[in-house]
């Protein structure tokens, strides 16, 4: 059995079908929809059953919801939403398998209850119909109108076979570059950058050696940063579930503050690993670190 999933986004306006492709972007982060910024949305997931690529069946269809930040990005409400869902479920697991009591402790219950109520909702008979009616392209319902959702990002140009192997090649020849840079002290970056540009100047302005001057001044000004405890400065735990049979861990929940210095960034880090350290088990890794701003990637 061959199985695809659609998702579908009910707005006030009308109804948007986003592409898988969306989809992974908005999780990811790395796309946004401005047009619902600062709104929670409707939206379903649809599985189908496919028989020789065309939708045979609908197999299911669940109703949850994506808050769009400012931006119109979710990525941030999707970990945290995740975090909730497997704390929720977790506590409730570990309520069930308590020994039976004369007083019935139902607060695991009442905060998954909760949780379901805040994350999830039930679609109408018409919701579905209008679902159906997109899936098989019929048109029973008048004001069925499905539009395609639009993300921000444009859509890229397809890669060729070629033009993947030349980028595996550079790639290559990239990190050696940032091998060479990385152990470098402030005063040999600063060569490093002067040189590049020369270098850049006298071979007709080339791009490479101006990208090589960047990168040992980034570096330079990040390791300035570690010796001043200047700038701003990110603090963050990150939680890591590890499968102990296969020896890999996968990173679901990450929290952090924005300091103004290294030192409060360093307090802060402590005061976060201290709020998680209920989260760490055998299974449940709990990393907490400090980075400066020119490192830091979590908005991004």
């Amino acid at each position: 059995m061959t199985l695809s999933v659609r998702f579908y986004l009910f707005a006030d306006d009308t109804v948007y079908r986003i592409s898988q492709r969306l989809m992974q972007r908005l999780i990811d982060g790395r796309d946004a929809m401005p047009q619902h910024a600062g709104t929670k949305q409707k939206v379903t997931d649809v599985i189908l059953e496919l028989n020789n690529g065309k939708p045979a069946r609908i197999v299911r269809a669940e109703g949850n919801f994506l808050t769009f930040d400012e931006k119109g990005r979710v990525h941030k409400d999707v970990v945290a939403s995740a975090f909730a869902a497997m704390e929720t479920y977790e506590a409730l697991e570990r309520a069930a398998e308590k020994p039976a009591d004369k007083v019935v402790d139902i607060t695991a219950k009442l905060n998954r209850e909760k949780w379901e109520r805040e994350n999830w909702w039930t679609l109408s008979k018409e919701n579905l119909d209008l679902i159906a009616d997109d899936v098989w392209k019929r048109r029973r319902i008048a004001e069925a109108k499905v539009q395609p959702a639009q993300g921000v990002e444009p859509k890229p140009p397809t890669i060729t076979h070629e033009a993947k192997e030349a980028i595996r090649l550079i790639q290559d020849e990239v990190m050696r570059i940032n091998f060479k840079i990385e152990p470098q002290t402030e005063a040999t970056l600063k060569g490093i950058a002067f040189e590049a540009r020369r270098r850049s100047r006298e071979d007709f302005d080339n791009p490479v050696w101006r990208g090589v001057a960047e990168s040992a001044d980034q570096r330079r000004e990040i390791l300035a940063r570690y010796r001043t405890g200047s700038g701003i400065w990110y603090a963050y735990v990150e939680l890591t579930r590890w499968d102990l049979a296969r020896h890999e861990g996968e990173s679901f929940g990450m929290f952090h503050e924005r300091c103004n210095s290294k030192k409060e960034a360093e307090e802060a880090a402590r005061r976060l690993l201290t709020e998680h350290a209920k989260d760490f088990s055998v299974e449940v890794g709990v990393e907490a670190r400090v980075v400066s701003e020119l490192e830091w990637e979590g908005d991004r």
